[in-house]
């Protein structure tokens, strides 16, 4: 009994050793995971912040697109208005007062022209004064004469506002596919970062559970040891007394 004993002592000496190590691996192990884990977490914070701050841009660009792409669409309408009004004002119609009803109508046509123009539209001193002078309708004497010039600065209007229209649509497609790139590749680095924190966290959990079965088989065989040494040293003390 006191040699079975004896070994048994000398056992569990190794096996508190390799379990020690093994505690010991586990536990940083354990902080590494951790550690890897939450830098994972500000990955995907950083990562959701980024996604955000995009939309949130692309949505601030896109209705600045969709106020100003409004405004100039209604100013192109205007200015088409008008100058159909100016053609119908210098053609002869059905006397007199037909083709001043026609003038009246170009007038107004341009005024209203005038009044959907941007903001932004910076008219020259000049051109403003004709324009204004034209859309009175003050002086029918000078309608002809003064509705060709009108109209090739309406028609040159039409065209510029044509132009930038055409300009901000492709601009505004353009950044709304580079937008849709940059959403897709961030959320593909999100699937990425995610799938890896699962299997870290999965690892950590493996490692918390072995940590404490070890724990609790390195207490269990500590104290079987410390009942084996007790029980040893009876047992010795009892056959030195016999003998």
């Amino acid at each position: 009994t006191a040699k079975r004993k004896a070994a048994a002592i000398v056992q569990a000496n190794e096996d508190i050793r390799a379990m020690g190590q093994l505690i010991l691996s586990l536990k940083g192990k354990i902080a590494t995971r951790q550690s890897e884990i939450e830098e994972l977490k500000k990955k995907l914070q950083a990562n959701a912040a980024e996604q955000e701050r995009a939309t949130v841009l692309r949505s601030k660009d896109n209705k600045a697109y969709m106020e100003e792409s409004a405004e100039i669409k209604q100013s192109i309408a205007a200015l088409e208005d008008a100058i159909k009004a100016l053609i119908a004002g210098t053609k002869q119609g059905d006397g007199e007062a037909s083709l001043l009803q026609a003038q009246a109508r170009g007038s107004l046509a341009v005024k209203k022209a005038l009044q959907s123009l941007p903001d932004r539209v910076n008219l020259k001193p000049e051109q403003m004064s004709l324009l204004s002078e034209f859309a009175t309708g003050a002086n029918s004497q000078k309608y002809a004469p003064q509705s060709a010039t009108i109209q090739g600065m309406l028609a040159d209007m039409y065209a510029t506002f044509a132009t930038d229209l055409q300009q901000s649509t492709m601009d505004e497609a353009r950044a709304n596919t580079q937008f849709e790139n940059l959403i897709a590749t961030l959320e593909g680095e999100a699937d990425e970062l995610k799938a890896t924190k699962q299997k870290k966290e999965e690892e950590l959990v493996d490692a918390e559970t072995l940590l404490a079965d070890t724990t609790q088989a390195y207490d269990d065989t500590e104290a079987q040891k410390k009942a084996d040494i007790e029980f040893f040293d009876e047992t010795k003390e009892h056959c030195l007394s016999k003998a």
